[in-house]
């Protein structure tokens, strides 16, 4: 499962190599008003909180930082990424974590569930490739689709389904 997130991270990396830092941190209509880069942040921060949980045996996405340099930066979401592929590295996938969150609005049900770091893994991949294809929906509207692949935000289990 490393390889798969790792995989993943690159292919967002790649995208950051070809997108200048204007069309990064423009807001745009079909995204809700966000960004490309808001939508990177969000996924890098999933990551790093996993990284993070991973050694203090507790994770919780609720509590993101909201790095603005990530999304106002592609260089520095970039170097996110590289750290966070040597982070990866380090993951035990078996590891018993405690998964912690609060799906509430208004803040007031905090939950805690057993885990593994390997469950988590699985979550960072699917949630990052939910938000690749809302960033490929941004990008097709700024007209700059040529900046992924067909496989940009799609499901595995979806690109398996089409080469058959």
């Amino acid at each position: 499962m490393k390889a798969v997130a790792k995989e993943n991270l690159v292919q967002l990396k790649e995208m950051l190599q070809s997108i200048n830092n204007e069309n990064y941190t423009r807001q745009n209509e079909i995204l809700s008003g966000s960004s490309v880069g808001q939508h990177i942040r969000h996924i890098l921060e999933f990551y790093l909180l996993l990284v993070s949980g991973s050694f203090s045996g507790t994770i919780s996405y609720d509590k993101r930082q909201r790095d603005i340099r990530i999304e106002k930066d592609q260089q520095f979401a970039i170097q996110t990424i590289d750290r966070l592929l040597q982070g990866i590295d380090t993951l035990d996938e078996t590891l018993a974590v405690k998964f912690e969150g609060d799906f509430t609005a208004d803040g007031t049900a905090q939950n805690s569930t057993l885990s593994s770091v390997g469950r988590e893994l699985a979550y960072c991949i699917e949630h990052s490739i939910h938000h690749q294809a809302i960033i490929k929906a941004g990008l097709i509207v700024l007209g700059l689709s040529e900046l992924t692949n067909e496989n940009f935000g799609v499901a595995y289990s979806t690109i398996r389904y089409r080469e058959n």
